[in-house]
């Protein structure tokens, strides 16, 4: 049989009688038999003691000998060729990877190692470059060096102690080494598919499900059922609490996941514990000064005093200022709280938690949502706005001695001794759960530029591609579980880990996005400077407002509100009916023993309560404006600065923060609307002290008002009717094709990928860099600020809504298509 004339190779019995030439080599029974290399050793061990469903593993890439050696072209050079086709012509592959391998085939696959042990200069020139070495032995990409370790280490273990056969290293770093959770354990495991595994968008591994043939020389006792598989190569690993401390103790290189806003942290909680504790030392002083004493101090015979502002007027302020405090908590704990239960390792626990509202819908009910000590807290501020109308009627006068004393009504001072006891109670239980809690942070989200940076290294973006159609959490249905923290895969060791939102399951390829990018195609491209209205036009389900601000709701309750305070000027103001001169209780006036009264009581209580309830409405609508603000700026033709669009922050703002950055941005509205957000607390705190009962000349008792404050009052109603009509117009920029409460409903609107892979969102450190990357705080001078807009922009992903840095170019472009328009 003539030899192969192609470079490198030799006929077998050339290269028996080479290979016995070589010092120190053991002899050999046959002329097949040849030193194996540590690759072949684990191969064969492998084999050997791999369980059936081990095939999971990635399979080493074995050739098939060619049908007929004489057919390979002597004219083939060498220099042409690569890889292992130098050794073998491509025809000897076949299409499943798998073939026999003949000896003459193994001769050519050791022949090279042979070579370079050997050192023979002659037969070393013949070889091109170092990638023939392991061209015709390994998969080209695939790192060899885990499986020659557990080669090495199931060679030289113990045999008389009983092991398990355990899963090769997937590298040097003993963060790999973790239980994952049942739930893990079971997504890393690939369905059996003949195309590849996709992680996000990207293949990371050809899995296969075929076992292996069982070599002849298989004498090892049957393996047992653990499994031993290998993660896939490219899948992500979640870098848990405990790992992290192993990677970075002392928290230098990578800051710890544990940033909580400063009204979440212990000294807020222990202020608002401060102001409970003294509310009910005074309190508790009163009930028991005016038990020893009958009574407080005298009344001075006239409610436009000094007394009456201390006993009617300031113990509602001081409670307003603690609800308004503790409102403050529940919002910030409400925007954290997602992201902290998406930083649970648990997956149960991180069900839906992407789903969940940013932003409290109302403090009118409670919201109840989260771990139960934050459901405690939420329960106890949503009680706590029964203390102002409490306080109003609290304080009333009794007659002692003949003499009108100022008392405390004792079954309403232990009612709201009970409720910032309550209250003091639920600070001290969320106290405990914020302190040092893994939030998943290293900085707060509280703007739409805060959140892209979670999303510039994710592997979670290709279920955001589509079209939302009906309910969000049905489309996104695949991205329940996702979570946020460390991460890092086994292929990218030396890279060290990252920060985002990410998921340890694999997704199919494409994730559903073809049939979406194909029908966006097929409707062709839009102008990227189109408005709100032609948005909702062109895009289902883009003509989404929050409820309180469309025409319907809006209308008829700025309308309801306005005709009510028509009523009560009319009421207030005729001679029949004037409101100076009083008006008859038609109750029981006469205080009790416990110094209650009832007509004091219900007149007291009860317009109280009325003003609880506009001011928590009024609340309503200026949370969904501060939501929607940056969206209305960013769909103008021209876009917005980052510190107008994707840098505001006002959902996120405490009361008078607001007020102050809409005023610098120029949000004129927003600055209004917050501040008498505010503001309006005063009309539940003056309609509680409007009203005292008094006894007349001719010795009846009649409801009397106090004039100044029934006119500040009227202010204040008048302020409330304004602020709502100035709510009615221009609200068609704030259409959006879905509501923007959600971390995931936000990505969804920031999903094009020249934003993900904008350079400003690469690798951020924290709120400061943020703003330092988008050009805020270079000076005066806003034309060095990056430009925003949300809308469509000719490309790959034109169909797509979303968040875009507008380039000048670009927005010439865009002007020029108009033009033509």
């Amino acid at each position: 049989m003539p030899s192969a004339s192609t470079d490198g190779i030799t006929d077998g019995s050339e290269l028996d009688q080479w290979l016995r030439s070589l010092p120190n080599r053991p002899p050999s029974s046959s002329s097949t038999e040849r030193p194996r290399s540590p690759v072949q050793l684990y191969e064969q061990k492998r084999t050997t003691i791999s369980p059936p469903d081990s095939s999971l593993s990635p399979q080493a890439t074995v050739i098939a000998s060619p049908a007929n050696p004489s057919t390979i072209s002597p004219s083939a050079s060498s220099s042409e060729l690569y890889g292992p086709d130098r050794l073998l012509p491509p025809a000897a592959l076949r299409q499943d990877g798998i073939a026999s391998t003949p000896n003459h085939v193994e001769r050519i696959d050791r022949l090279p190692l042979a070579m370079f042990t050997s050192g023979s200069p002659g037969m070393g020139q013949s070889l091109k470059d170092e990638l023939v070495l392991a061209a015709g032995r390994v998969t080209p990409g695939v790192d060899d060096t885990p499986y020659i370790q557990y080669a090495l280490e199931a060679l030289t273990r113990d045999r008389s102690c009983p092991s398990h056969p355990t899963s090769p290293p997937l590298g040097r770093s003993p963060v790999l080494h973790r239980q994952l959770t049942p739930i893990e354990a079971v997504a890393s495991v690939t369905v059996s598919q003949p195309e590849p595994t996709y992680d996000g968008q990207r293949p990371v591994s050809s899995l296969r499900h075929d076992t292996p043939p069982e070599p002849a020389t298989a004498s090892a006792p049957a393996p047992t059922t653990l499994d031993t598989r290998p993660l896939a190569s490219g899948q992500w690993i979640p870098v848990d609490r405990n790992t992290f401390q192993t990677i970075d103790p002392r928290g230098q290189t990578y800051p710890p996941l544990t940033f909580k806003p400063r009204i979440l942290r212990p000294f807020s909680f222990m202020t608002l514990m401060t102001l409970c504790i003294l509310m009910i030392a005074a309190l508790v002083f009163a009930a028991r000064f005016s038990d020893k004493n009958t009574g407080l101090t005298p009344y001075p015979g006239t409610i436009y005093s000094g007394q009456y502002f201390v006993f009617r007027i300031l113990p509602q302020l001081l409670a307003a200022m603690i609800l308004i405090f503790s409102q403050s908590i529940v919002t910030a704990s409400l925007r954290v709280l997602p992201f902290t239960i998406m930083a649970r390792e648990d997956p149960a626990e991180r069900y839906l938690a992407l789903f969940q509202n940013l932003y409290p819908k109302s403090f009118l009910r409670p919201q109840l949502v989260g771990p139960w000590q934050v459901m405690v807290f939420d329960l106890a501020t949503w009680a706590a706005a029964l203390t102002i109308p409490l306080h109003s009627a609290a304080f009333t006068c009794i007659y002692v001695d003949d003499v009108w004393i100022w008392a405390p009504s004792k079954g309403l001072v232990w009612a709201l001794v009970l409720l910032y006891a309550f209250l003091l109670a639920a600070a001290a239980i969320s106290m405990s759960f914020w302190f040092n809690q893994w939030t998943g942070l290293r900085w707060d989200m509280r703007s739409i530029a805060d959140l892209i940076p979670l999303l510039s290294r994710t592997n979670t973006m290709g279920g955001y591609k589509q079209r939302p159609v009906g309910d969000l959490k049905t489309c996104l249905h695949q991205r329940c579980f996702d979570r946020l923290g460390y991460w890092q895969t086994g292929e990218e060791l030396n890279g060290g880990i990252w920060h985002a939102i990410g998921t340890s399951v694999q997704q199919p390829p494409g994730h559903g996005t073809e049939a979406n990018e194909q029908e966006a195609k097929r409707r062709g491209s839009h102008d990227l400077s189109l408005g709100s209205r032609h948005v909702a036009d062109s895009a289902p389900g883009g003509s989404y407002l929050p409820l309180c601000l469309r025409d319907g709701p809006l209308v008829a309750f700025a309308a309801t509100t306005g005709i009510l305070l028509l009523a009560m000027l009319v009421a207030s103001f005729l001679p029949q009916t004037r409101l100076e001169a009083g008006f008859s209780p038609m109750l029981t006036a006469k205080p009790t023993p416990a110094s209650f009264s009832l007509a004091n009581f219900v007149y007291s209580f009860v317009p109280a309560c009325l003003g609880m309830i506009l001011f928590m409405l009024f609340q309503i609508f200026d949370q969904s404006l501060r939501i929607v603000q940056p969206w209305g700026d960013m769909v103008q033709a021209d876009g917005a600065i980052a510190r107008r669009s994707i840098l505001v922050d006002y959902a996120a703002c405490l009361p008078l923060q607001v007020t102050w950055r809409a005023l610098v941005n120029g949000h004129w509205r927003v600055a209004v609307t917050s501040l008498m957000a505010l503001l309006f607390i005063f009309i539940p705190v003056l309609a509680g002290g409007l009203f005292t009962a008094l006894t007349t000349p001719d010795a009846q008792v009649r409801m009397f008002p106090s004039m100044p404050v029934f006119g500040v009052l009227l202010a204040f109603l008048f302020l409330y009717v304004a602020c709502l009509c100035l709510l009615m117009p221009r609200r068609s920029q704030f259409m959006l094709p879905h509501a923007a409460t959600s971390a995931a409903a936000i990505i969804s609107l920031c999903s094009a990928d020249d934003l993900i892979q904008d350079a400003a969102f690469q690798e951020v450190r924290s709120h400061g860099d943020v703003k330092a990357r988008l050009g805020v705080g270079r000076g005066d001078d806003s034309r060095e600020e990056t430009v925003w807009f949300f809308g469509l922009l000719p490309g790959r992903d034109e169909q797509r809504l979303s968040v875009r840095r507008m380039k000048r170019l670009t927005e010439r472009g865009m002007r020029s298509a108009r033009d033509m328009v």
